[in-house]
């Protein structure tokens, strides 16, 4: 029998590039579930957040957060892509497309600066956000809800 060893890549701070793009991913995969006790446990027990104008303190927090966040924002589609990175810090640029319960479908753009403990947990996350009204015919993404597929484009090769 021949066995091919696996490698197994950590990712944990310090990030290289190879490191930092795959920390992205797993954390967009995870926000893809819209599962907020998943999410939230991508984050340190005492993890701070800036959120558009929210301030958020804690898992417990974070938790609340998202569980409100994914009962307005429907069919959530998300897609996140490294912009730089440096030791335990990572920087994205993300699009997501959602629609509220009346239908109104929205483009949300924005930027997110992460600081990780040297676990990989996430300590800080500071985000600013857009929205942008779309129309139905204009969304973009476009995958069954849950993990974007590998051969999915990504924001620059949508444009984004």
């Amino acid at each position: 029998m021949n066995a091919q060893a696996k490698t197994v890549v950590s990712l944990v701070p310090p990030f290289t590039r190879e490191t930092a793009i795959l920390k992205v991913r797993a954390v967009e995969d995870k926000w893809n579930t819209r599962d907020p006790k998943q999410v939230a446990g991508g984050y340190a027990e005492d993890c701070y957040w800036r959120n558009r104008s929210e301030f958020l303190r804690g898992r417990e927090e974070v938790l609340t957060f998202l569980t409100r966040k994914w009962s307005r924002e429907l069919e959530y589609r998300l897609i996140k892509e490294l912009w730089s990175f440096d030791g335990n810090r990572i920087a994205v640029r993300f699009a997501y497309e959602s629609h509220d319960d009346s239908g109104h479908w929205y483009r949300s753009y924005g930027n997110e600066n992460w600081e990780f403990e040297p676990g990989g947990l996430m300590k800080f996350r500071h985000a600013s956000i857009n929205d942008l009204p779309i129309r139905e015919q204009d969304r973009l993404f476009h995958w069954p809800l849950g993990r974007r597929p590998d051969d999915h484009p990504g924001l620059t090769e949508l444009g984004l």
